[in-house]
């Protein structure tokens, strides 16, 4: 499916992570339409998003940042989306880019989210997943209707409720004054985009016309920056596309993660 930039521009503006959900079963109508685009969103062949839509809680396992217990934990998710891939050298940022339109597909709905990198029990997802043998479970989100209001484990530890501190984007796009507006637009909409630990770790820099990505530091364990800059590019795209680019993702050049060239 191609990707539905009005749509998706608009959920992109209201997303936010949840992670207390009320419990209460999704209706089928929306379950439907999501796994819908989780099934006909693959842009890589290699990566896939399942959704789950009775999902047992054990699949959350609440370690987050080294919090153990309540803190950080899912609480009453009915459904989930497991973001699937056979490993790669370009598997994380893709597994971003593609689990990242169910997310916001799901957004579209009316259904709250949460990417969950870390906090989740590998083996129980892989086991209700049916993974081919060389495929694995990279991350998966509750789907469910976020408890209104936040709950306080939320509003303590994630800001539920509250604008989200954004890096400035004098740090993650520097020069961006002079860019062209469709460029401003997508960085703009990559500055929003959810991260592991809101570490924000894409940057970004236009060079002879094109836009490269690249990202900040190494990855960690139990957190792939790639991942979340994967994440980054669907926004950018989304929202370059909106402002009138016709360009698209290619490969990066000089050591960086991609590069958004415009046609011709």
């Amino acid at each position: 499916m191609e990707v539905p930039v009005g749509r998706w521009a608009d959920a992109i503006s209201v997303r936010r992570s949840r992670r207390a959900f009320d419990g209460v079963s999704v209706a089928g109508d929306l379950l439907d339409a999501l796994d819908e685009v989780c099934r006909s969103f693959r842009p890589f062949p290699e990566v896939r998003t399942v959704l789950l839509s009775d999902a047992p809680a054990d699949i959350f396992t609440g370690l987050v940042a080294g919090l153990v217990g309540s803190y950080g934990r899912v609480t009453g998710a009915p459904s989930a989306l497991l973001f699937i891939g056979v490993p790669g050298p370009k598997t994380p940022e893709r597994i971003g880019y593609t689990g990242e339109g169910a997310v916001l597909e799901a957004t579209a709905l009316g259904a709250g989210t949460c990417w969950v990198g870390g906090a989740f029990d590998r083996r129980r997802a892989a086991g209700l997943a049916d993974l081919a043998e060389d495929e694995r479970v990279f991350a998966v989100s509750p789907v469910g209707t976020p408890l209104a209001p936040p709950a306080a484990t939320e509003r303590l530890l994630f800001g539920a409720g509250k604008e989200k501190r954004r890096r400035p984007l004098d740090i993650i796009a520097p020069g961006r004054e002079d860019w062209p507006r469709w460029a401003i637009a997508g960085v703009e909409a990559a500055r929003v985009a959810p991260s592991a630990l809101n570490r924000q770790p894409w940057r970004f820099s236009l060079v002879g016309g094109d836009v490269l990505l690249k990202h900040a530091g190494p990855d960690t364990p139990g957190s792939s920056k790639r991942l979340d800059c994967g994440i980054a590019m669907l926004h950018f795209e989304i929202a370059a596309h909106a402002a009138g680019s016709e360009g698209a993702w290619g490969p990066g050049v000089d050591g960086t993660l991609a590069r958004w060239a415009e046609p011709g």
